[in-house]
């Protein structure tokens, strides 16, 4: 199974030093009601799922007001809370309660493991309907709900939580924005609740700020590591993150569009390093 890969805090503050945080009127904000099924993004009315669910009733709303361009990065400020049953009570948790595996209906659309009732979620989508598309991979939050940077791909429901590295269930508050990168071929956005079937009893909500960075990442492809430009430094980076031992963004590290980082995009890296005529293909930057 294909996982999109996770980066450390302190690696994305490297990667990230040149974004700032657009504010005002170029975010978006919405209210996400417990009953938002992310499955049923864009399907047609009528279309029923996940025990007991139809279209349009529960259907996920989508983020309007904001251009979503691929490769840019959103963040998220939520608060709120929800819950699978008919009740909910007073607070805030976005990041929800319950770990569970989501239930996997694909059509087009996939759950992701290792995640929480309860929390928000988000799915990117194209300019057409998932219905009948190929279902891509789940995504596998197991251990990683404190992610700075996250990467899904069309089609996959990815955890969002409260937007921050901090766990809003344990009481804590104030920690590291997290980072969502939109995908190549993504035009929309909609926002739901996770649950695992019938969603139609659920009950409260969340108010969702989704802002924009206004500036993309300052690297090229390959360039993993400070200082900027393409050393051998950033070929090791690039090889450890193929072995497992450091994590790396897919749209600087898989340098030849693989959908995976492996010590073929590593040699590559090196090999344009030491000045051999060898092109970089990313799927959100080139360096030909």
């Amino acid at each position: 199974m294909h996982v999109r890969t996770f980066l450390s805090t302190a690696a994305f503050a490297a990667v990230l030093h040149a974004g700032a945080i657009e504010a005002g009127p170029v975010g978006s904000q919405l209210i996400v009601p417990g009953s938002a099924n992310p499955n049923l993004a864009d399907r047609a009315g009528g279309y029923t799922c996940c025990g007991g669910d139809s279209s349009p009733p529960q259907s996920p709303p989508e983020v309007t007001g904001l251009e979503l361009m691929s490769c840019d990065t959103l963040t998220f400020t939520v608060t709120g809370k929800v819950s699978f049953t008919s009740s909910v009570s007073p607070g805030n948790n976005p990041d929800g309660d319950t770990p569970f595996d989501m239930t996997n209906f694909g059509d087009g659309i996939s759950a992701p493991n290792g995640v929480r009732a309860n929390a928000l979620y988000g799915v990117f989508l194209g300019d057409e309907s998932p219905t009948g598309m190929e279902t891509p991979a789940r995504l596998d939050f197991t251990s990683a709900l404190d992610f700075t940077n996250l990467s899904p791909e069309v089609g996959q429901i990815f955890f969002i939580g409260d937007g921050l590295t901090t766990d809003s269930n344990a009481g804590q508050t104030g920690g590291a924005p997290q980072f969502f990168e939109i995908p190549p071929g993504a035009t929309r956005l909609f926002l739901g609740t996770g649950d695992g079937v019938g969603w139609f009893n659920n009950s409260g909500s969340f108010t969702v700020d989704v802002g924009k960075l206004d500036t993309a990442p300052d690297r090229g492809c390959g360039d993993a590591a400070d200082p900027a430009g393409l050393t051998a430094t950033d070929a090791l980076i690039v090889l450890r993150a193929a072995v497992g031992t450091s994590l790396c963004p897919e749209c600087i590290c898989d340098v030849n569009r693989s959908s995976a980082t492996t010590a073929t995009d590593s040699l590559a890296v090196l090999r344009r390093a030491v000045g051999q005529d060898v092109t970089l293909l990313c799927d959100c930057c080139d360096l030909a």
